[in-house]
């Protein structure tokens, strides 16, 4: 056979003292890195594939198929392996969660009491006085006297259409 494979044993570029990535194998260049994915399972890395920008990259199916493929073209897709790369799953998925609602929208119902007080008349530095006030010791941070004036100004309560008597 004429044509020439790859391979580690010849590769060009490869520097011979350090261990090669386990995704570009006879490509690696630059320095590569452990990564302790759990479980007894540690694989080396070059610099970009061990970027978080990379493990993340859409939304980690990229890493985690391509070693699941890997694995299971080297024959050692293995039990401790699978628990590795579901656990990393399970920490992506944990990190989509939805987190707490920033600010005015953390207050749906305060922000109704508040707007039909502004329907009835009444001003924004009232009530934010007595917002401040009642929740001074709250752990919870009421609105901003900022965020009082702007649901004042975007005046919610006219565009709701009065329920038939």
């Amino acid at each position: 056979m004429s044509s020439y494979l790859p391979t580690l044993y010849k590769a060009r570029d490869f520097p011979t003292k350090q261990i090669a990535c386990c995704i570009c194998v006879e490509r690696t260049r630059g320095k590569t890195q452990k990564l302790i994915l759990g479980y007894g399972v540690e694989i080396w890395l070059c610099k970009d594939h061990a970027s978080p920008q990379f493990q993340r990259q859409r939304n980690g199916r990229d890493f985690e198929l391509t070693l699941i493929r890997l694995w299971q073209a080297h024959g050692c897709w293995t039990l401790a392996r699978q628990k590795a790369l579901k656990a990393f799953a399970t920490a992506r998925d944990a990190a989509k969660q939805p987190r707490p609602k920033p600010g005015s929208y953390a207050w749906p119902d305060l922000r109704r009491r508040a707007e039909q007080a502004f329907a009835h008349g009444a001003a924004p530095d009232q009530i934010a006085h007595r917002i401040h006030t009642h929740y001074h010791d709250c752990p919870a941070k009421p609105p901003s006297t900022r965020t009082l004036h702007r649901w004042h100004q975007e005046r919610r309560w006219l565009a709701r259409v009065a329920s038939p008597p």
